[in-house]
């Protein structure tokens, strides 16, 4: 049953080929991800990463810098040359987070979606516990809602596949096209699949995964409906 839950996720290549960009856990195309700032961990990877990028500019622009004003021999002012070397390295900051800032309102609706590509994701992974807990026997599940399971996480795997590749179709191309269409009514008949199973089951031990789905599956309607107009 775990490989059959692995087979749900979305992986990283296949997340990279959906929306055309290199997307990982902080950046998604060399844009922060909104989510870093919700999550310590995140926000404490983003901010070591930076200071090692901005020491190593630092460092790189204050070498350079010494190498120019060896030839001039009455220069003496260290620290006028530190303050200037800091100084650049602080614009040069300034204008990668304005320009992190601008991206980031292009990118909104894909940043959203890849929100709920990690909830997918927590969906399954407390899914894979509660089987290990199973298998040991630490607690009593029932198996007899879970083809059920599969079945919603596999709509919601697709609703976002489809929601991914019609914000990358929107995102490159401005104007709607036939292909849009297609996806977005895929989109619909996966959310109607996934209301009614969650209407089927609502005294199921499952019963929070299905509505965590079927809130899945809102949203990226919500946000594909919203990226339309």
């Amino acid at each position: 049953m775990t490989a059959d839950l692995d087979n749900l996720r979305i992986s990283r290549d296949e997340l990279d080929h959906l929306t055309g960009l290199d997307i990982g856990s902080v950046f998604m195309g060399g844009v922060i991800r909104p989510s870093v700032f919700r999550s310590r961990r995140r926000l404490l990877s983003l901010m070591v990463t930076e200071l090692l990028v901005v020491g190593t500019c630092f460092i790189i622009g204050l070498g350079l810098a010494l190498v120019l004003v060896r030839q001039r021999e009455e220069f003496d002012r260290l620290g006028l040359l530190l303050l200037g070397v800091g100084g650049m390295v602080g614009l040069g900051a300034i204008a990668w987070h304005l320009y992190q800032r601008h991206r980031s309102k292009t990118l909104g609706t894909l940043a959203h979606l890849l929100d709920e590509v990690d909830r997918h994701h927590d969906i399954i992974q407390a899914l894979q516990v509660m089987q290990e807990l199973a298998a040991a026997k630490a607690i009593d599940c029932s198996s007899s809602c879970r083809p059920e399971v599969f079945q919603a996480l596999k709509a919601t795997r697709d609703s976002l596949v489809s929601a991914l590749t019609t914000e990358k179709i929107l995102r490159r191309h401005q104007t709607l096209i036939h292909r849009k269409q297609e996806l977005s009514a895929a989109i619909e008949t996966n959310l109607i699949l996934l209301q009614t199973l969650q209407i089927n089951h609502q005294a199921s031990e499952y019963r929070q995964f299905l509505q965590e789905a079927l809130e899945i599956g809102l949203s990226v309607q919500r946000e594909i409906n919203k990226k339309s107009k």
